[in-house]
């Protein structure tokens, strides 16, 4: 939880030293997946990015991402995801491919998760980056989520685009609902600061609307 707090007092501190651009959007999306075998899943999903505000309020679609995941549960519950995202974006598309370590246990009413990744752009050159990202979450009534209840998730999440020394920072409060024994939905915002290494000088609040369906 300390990373939670350092990361809102660089942000305020970079909030009133810089001058910053802003812009807001909502990220609906989709994800499925299918259980191929005790141990192996397939994950797709499709998402959307909207711009409701760049410079000024104007509704304007950016583009669309679909991806396809093979995960992997390992011996001690956790998993290894390997996949392919691919970018629709101006009509044209980008590739990236990657790779995922995914950590998770409990602690009393808590879950909590670690993510590592590691993502290949393929353009003119490979462009790499790596990613780091936590999660807690917790039931809003009792020990675990049942069906028909509430259960709230935090995420804290790190970017560094290698090629370019880039940094971005992410943190994303979500409010989730349990629908039945395989779906779920997801509310939530997300806030991330780019280019956090030269100067703070983007930000960007999503809006974000998750539906899991689990076939």
């Amino acid at each position: 939880m300390r990373s939670i707090f350092i990361f809102f007092f660089v942000l305020f501190v970079g909030e009133i030293t810089s001058q910053t651009n802003f812009s807001a959007g909502v990220l609906p999306k989709v994800v499925t997946s299918f259980k191929m075998s005790p141990k192996i899943k397939w994950v797709n999903s499709i998402e959307s990015r909207e711009f409701f505000y760049d410079k000024e309020f104007e509704l304007t679609h950016s583009l669309v991402d679909v991806s396809t995941i093979f995960s992997l549960k390992t011996e001690m519950n956790n998993k290894l995801n390997f996949g392919f995202i691919f970018r629709f974006k101006d009509g044209e598309v980008e590739y990236r491919s990657l790779q995922h370590y995914n950590i998770i246990h409990g602690l009393e009413q808590f879950q909590m998760g670690h993510r590592f990744a590691f993502e290949q752009f393929y353009d003119d050159v490979i462009n790499l980056r790596g990613r780091y990202r936590f999660t807690i979450q917790r039931a809003l009534n009792g020990d675990k989520i049942d069906v028909f209840e509430w259960y709230l998730k935090l995420s804290n999440e790190y970017l560094w685009q290698f090629n370019g020394e880039n940094l971005e920072i992410r943190l994303a409060p979500n409010l989730g609902y349990r629908l039945s024994k395989r779906n779920k939905i997801e509310f939530g915002v997300e806030y991330r600061a780019a280019d956090f290494v030269r100067e703070l000088n983007k930000n960007q609040l999503w809006m974000r609307c998750t539906m899991y369906i689990s076939l």
